[in-house]
């Protein structure tokens, strides 16, 4: 393959590699009735940020004011209690939900690290980590499934493994 045809082959569009190409982390909400642009940042992640003409908004009560082409202002609220799978409202219809390309097998394994505290008490901080850790993971839409799904639990696995033996490790001390 000649260098000519190489270099087209890279820089055709539409093109995927994973090593380079990153998966968008920014998505623009299409709100009926908004004056500026508004976009959420952060949406493969545990948390997520608007912007409203590339500025970062503040929250106002579980929500944010967008300012109305017809004047006044509209409320963007965020519904839902995991981290990085909230549903954005704009006026009560959803307009956009944080991992809603993650399958339900992907969330259910999110949540094994939480079976270390059934094990011992001292692992509930450890859960913590490696449940927010597993988020962007499950999220990653350039991970293959099986992945997705296997690297929560082999995580979770070799935790247990490594506090099983600091376990060993100190009860065998003098």
């Amino acid at each position: 393959m000649g260098r000519s045809q190489l270099t087209e082959l890279q820089l055709a569009p539409a093109t995927l590699n994973a090593v380079t190409d990153t998966p968008s982390n920014r998505v623009v909400l299409d709100l009926e009735g908004a004056k500026p642009k508004v976009e959420v940042d952060g949406t493969l992640g545990v948390v997520s940020k608007v912007l409203i003409n590339g500025e970062r908004a503040r929250p106002v009560r579980g929500g944010w004011l967008i300012p109305l082409r017809k004047g006044g202002e509209g409320r963007l609220a965020i519904r839902g209690y995991v981290p990085g799978f909230q549903r954005f409202l704009w006026k009560g219809d959803e307009v956009y939900k944080l991992g809603a390309h993650v399958g339900l097998p992907e969330r259910i394994t999110m949540f094994v690290p939480f079976v270390l505290i059934i094990t011992a008490w001292f692992m509930v901080p450890v859960s913590l980590i490696l449940f927010f850790m597993s988020i962007p993971v499950v999220k990653n839409p350039k991970m293959p499934r099986a992945l997705r799904i296997a690297l929560p639990v082999v995580n979770t696995v070799a935790v247990f493994i490594a506090a099983l033996a600091l376990v060993a490790l100190l009860w065998d001390s003098p």
